[in-house]
């Protein structure tokens, strides 16, 4: 079956592109990628800087809480809890009944504050590229959008 020609300066389009969740994986990944971007040069990565920021802020928080407070697998964040663990910036201790906490270290502390001001630095300049009013106004749109969905 022959193929159609593709015009090599078109972009890759995904199917069904009038889809609110294709437009939104799109923006999605541009941001996550200045994300990533900004954590270059970093042993973090997103998902670990994400992780790592939730231990700092709430101590002995299991890997079950975080998996679901970010919307990620349990597996998912259990890797990244080994992958800080391997890293220096968790342990991990034997909780409440026989949860498994996870407690910063002073290293992991030290990370997750970089991780957190590159994380923001990223965020400010995808608010210049959107210009300040534009950022706001999608910012409160999604809040409202996700607040619907959550209701409904």
């Amino acid at each position: 079956m022959a193929r159609a020609s593709v015009d090599l300066d078109d972009e890759w389009r995904p199917s069904l592109p009038r889809l609110l969740r294709g437009r939104l994986r799109e923006v999605s990944v541009l941001i996550e990628q200045r994300g990533e971007d900004a954590l270059s040069g970093s042993p973090l990565s997103l998902p670990l800087n994400h992780l790592l920021e939730a231990v700092v802020r709430d101590p002995g928080i299991t890997v079950t809480a975080i998996a679901t407070g970010l919307g990620k697998s349990q597996q998912a964040m259990s890797q990244a809890a080994d992958r800080l663990e391997q890293l220096g910036f968790i342990e991990r201790r034997i909780g409440a009944g026989r949860a498994v906490a996870l407690h910063p270290t002073e290293a992991g502390r030290a990370a997750s504050a970089d991780g957190v001001a590159r994380e923001l630095g990223s965020e400010e300049r995808v608010r210049a590229a959107l210009g300040a009013e534009r950022y706001d106004a999608l910012f409160a749109l999604l809040t409202e959008a996700r607040d619907a969905l959550r209701a409904g």
